[in-house]
């Protein structure tokens, strides 16, 4: 386990060969076996830590493990994937730990490693225009809304964030 980086109340790291189980709880597949399989992936989540590994061999990044300090508990996820030319922050956290400043804590944690370590001019986020929370997330981030985009069978809103130097430059 790497530790990526931390926050007052998260540890965002590496993913764990025990973070399966927690990881389908926080994607809504809860019935899935506590280990990898040896040959390929045997489910949705346990195909997605696959490819959030080889981006991490790859790249040096991908979506991270969220860790709640107080009880080490796997809460979420946050970090980026490719989406064409640009990088896209994401992330998906437990509804219990929601509403409690996490998200946005990690969020700016991880937004922070984006321009200061990997040397990202620019980050973007998507979301559905309605989704309350996650819009006051990304305007607290300090993104700006690009405009609307399809997206599968729905609009989404894409917001963007340049880093400073890019901006001054």
């Amino acid at each position: 386990m790497l530790i990526v980086t931390e926050t007052p109340r998260l540890l965002i790291r590496t993913w764990q060969e025990n973070d399966l189980k927690p990881y389908g709880e926080i994607t809504g597949h809860s019935d899935l076996p506590q280990r990898f399989s040896n040959d390929s992936p045997a489910s949705r989540p346990e195909t997605e830590l696959w490819r959030y590994q080889l981006e991490l061999d790859q790249k040096g990044w991908s979506r991270w493990a969220v860790v709640h300090k107080e009880t080490y508990r796997l809460i979420g996820y946050c970090g980026f994937s490719s989406y064409g030319k640009s990088v896209e922050l994401s992330w998906r956290f437990l509804p219990e730990f929601r509403g409690r400043g996490l998200v946005l804590e990690a969020a700016q944690s991880v937004a922070r490693l984006g321009f200061e370590r990997f040397g990202f001019r620019e980050i973007i986020s998507y979301t559905a225009p309605d989704n309350e929370f996650a819009v006051d997330v990304i305007q607290t981030l300090g993104m700006h809304l690009d405009g609307f985009e399809g997206w599968s069978n729905m609009t989404v809103a894409r917001y963007s964030l340049v880093s400073a130097v890019s901006a001054s430059s």
